[in-house]
């Protein structure tokens, strides 16, 4: 029997009394023995704290305060986890049926999988889909170029050994892109991989403070990728993609000849070759994809 690793989900949380119960269940139903769920408000006055006291017999720890926003509410949570495998959703998202116990095996068959991410989809205010899809393939590289847009934090997971390599923390000076500040950090030390799996999904509703705010989300997380200074290997990449770049736009346009193998070069040097995981049904396990 598969061995049920600890897994720390975080929800932060204000005023939220139309959506947190969903939120709620959506975790407490994923039928996970060895699941650690916190819930962290930030002082809510809407009615949020009657629901979360509904289910207190079931959450491991929830504590109510005033707090410096999501960000330094979801770095409390994360501070007060202990378990090998960590996430977080908001709390007008939702966790999908049997995504613990998927992570819980894609991770113990893949330990050099470091973090993941699931398919990516989206939910209107009545829980109708409205969005679903295979998630883009993003790397340092690729973020350093200023393709970032975007890694679904409803439905990436990652190990606490990755969590605290990258600083152990969310950057609580930033107001809109702390995830996209600590998807960041992880790239400097593991590669982000994708799979088909249903993880999470995201509630698109009016007045979400992303929507609201979405160009300064964009000067933020651009801020923080500008405040890299990329080291030798990254420069050298980055040239290198560029002269490839290059070289397949000009055999483009003098002749049909197949251009695939140039663009798995640039998979490579973009260090998104070999991201992608499915489930073989023959070793009862999941594995990278050889082709990928």
């Amino acid at each position: 029997m598969l061995l049920e690793k600890k897994i720390s989900i975080i929800t932060p949380v204000y005023n939220q009394v139309d959506f947190i119960e969903q939120t709620i269940v959506s975790v407490l139903n994923q039928n996970y023995s060895n699941l650690e769920y916190i819930i962290i408000d930030g002082g809510s006055t809407d009615g949020t704290l009657d629901i979360i006291k509904k289910y207190a017999s079931e959450i491991t720890t929830w504590i109510s305060e005033p707090d410096k926003g999501m960000y330094d509410a979801i770095n409390k949570g994360f501070s007060l986890s202990t378990g090998e495998i960590m996430a977080w959703i908001n709390s007008d998202d939702l966790l999908l049926p049997d995504a613990l116990c998927n992570m819980n095996q894609l991770l113990e068959d893949l330990p050099q999988v470091e973090w993941v991410q699931g398919m990516n989809s989206a939910i209107d205010l009545k829980g109708k889909v409205i969005d679903y899809r295979y998630g883009d393939k993003f790397s340092l590289i690729k973020f350093l170029q200023k393709d970032y847009k975007y890694i679904q934090q409803e439905c990436t997971f990652w190990r606490r050994s990755l969590y605290e390599r990258a600083g152990n923390r969310l950057d609580i000076n930033l107001k809109l892109a702390g995830d996209f500040e600590l998807w960041f950090r992880f790239s400097q030390f593991a590669k982000l991989y994708n799979c088909k799996l249903d993880i999470g999904t995201w509630r698109d509703r009016p007045g979400q403070l992303s929507r609201a705010n979405f160009e300064n989300y964009i000067l933020e997380a651009e801020n923080v990728i500008d405040r890299y200074d990329p080291i030798k290997t990254d420069k050298k990449r980055l040239k290198q993609i560029k002269n490839w770049r290059k070289l397949i736009n000009f055999i483009k346009s003098i002749t049909f000849h197949k251009i695939r193998p140039f663009h798995k070069k640039l998979l490579k040097l973009h260090d998104i070759d070999k991201a992608e995981i499915i489930y073989s049904h023959n070793l009862q396990s999941y594995i990278i994809d050889p082709k990928s």
